[in-house]
């Protein structure tokens, strides 16, 4: 059975000043311009940023278990992750908070002391996919007692890490383990969107902290990754409103044929269409906010299959009704363009997650 999970404990008025402030924190730092100014970086993350954000205003702990120092549940995460994905704000908030921290949230007690280093602002990344960058009961690491041996890819978080939240089998399956970043060998590979940083991770017999045993840890995996992935549909959603209200604004102000192109009626069909695109991902977060989801992996894979396909057209779209202008380096197009590919990316793509909402329902 999924474990309980609070989905909200701010009211619609606390909920809006959280994003009001992590939406001003954010442009203060000087997002989404500064993003450029990571290339070639494979750490990529702000960490005076993400030290603004983590501990002066707790989103560290945003829908951590309360034993731990957590606070909120999924409504403050979906806030916060949409807000991050507006703004493309370079931090660790998906893999370490949420992904790492949720799947040590299903552990239980024995997850407790490493949720509070999170809480405390450690950087936790997840090494928990397999060779097709899903999780899955094949991981790509096995256990051995208390090793961990193995190679995980595309690790989120990975440099600059404190430690890492790791899926490896054992003879009953797949279960959740802790190995220190000091014990791994981790190489940063340069990231198609440059304030997504990952590494490939490979442990060699590297000493473990065994936090489940039997099926626990499928379960605290299965419920880790399915919050992972609304966070990733918030941040898309976040993202494809960003595109949509830039491009707005560029086509009331762009003139062509002494006519703002805006008044086009071919222009006004495509921004109706990705409007619907926004306006749909949106209703289907907007529901989970309030209401406590009843089939978690089926409304998980729901959200990311149609976030992803609403933030690669609006993405697609920013650029093209942007004309020169939005394939030049200078514009923001394509820092979202990067962001929509990595997102879409994440955890399965649109196609893998139709075919899991098909399964999951006995279609």
């Amino acid at each position: 059975m999924p474990r309980a999970f609070p989905v909200a404990t701010l009211d619609a008025d606390e909920l809006a000043e959280l994003r009001a402030t992590v939406r001003d924190v954010a442009a203060q730092a000087g997002y989404p311009e500064r993003v450029r100014a990571l290339e070639g970086s494979t750490a990529g993350y702000d960490d005076g940023l993400w030290r603004t954000l983590a501990t002066e205003i707790g989103l560290a702990a945003v829908g951590l278990p309360e034993e731990a120092g957590g606070l909120g549940g999924l409504a403050e995460i979906l806030a916060v992750a949409e807000e991050l994905g507006a703004s493309l704000a370079p931090v660790p908030f998906l893999a370490s908070t949420v992904l790492s921290g949720q799947t040590l949230a299903g552990t239980g007690p024995a997850g407790l002391p490493f949720l509070e280093r999170i809480v405390e602002g450690a950087i936790a990344a997840p090494a928990l996919t397999d060779d097709r960058g899903v999780w899955s009961p094949q991981t790509s690491c096995r256990l051995d007692g208390g090793t961990v041996s193995g190679t995980v890819r595309f690790v989120p978080a990975a440099v600059g890490s404190d430690f890492l939240v790791v899926a490896a089998r054992d003879d009953s399956g797949p279960q959740v383990a802790v190995v220190e970043a000091s014990d791994a060998v981790i190489t940063g590979l340069t990231p198609l969107d440059f304030s997504r940083p990952m590494g490939t991770v490979t442990f060699d017999a590297a000493p473990a902290t065994v936090l489940t045993s039997g099926a626990d840890g499928t379960a605290a995996l299965s419920d880790g990754v399915d919050i992972a992935l609304l966070a990733t549909a918030a941040d898309q959603l976040g993202g494809s409103q960003h595109c949509f209200d830039l491009t707005l604004e560029y086509v009331k102000l762009r003139r062509q044929f002494n006519r703002e192109i805006g008044s086009f009626q071919a222009i006004k069909h495509r921004l109706a269409d990705a409007l619907m695109q926004v306006e749909m991902a949106r209703s289907g977060l907007e529901r989970l906010t309030w209401d406590e989801p009843q089939n978690l992996a089926a409304d998980a894979a729901v959200a990311k299959a149609w976030g992803t396909t609403s933030y690669l057209a609006l993405t697609a779209e920013t650029v093209q009704l942007h004309g020169g202008v939005g394939f030049t380096w200078e514009h923001d197009a394509h820092l979202y363009f990067r962001r929509a590919r990595y997102d879409a990316a994440f955890l399965g793509d649109a196609a893998f997650h139709r075919e899991r909402v098909a399964t999951l329902l006995d279609w």
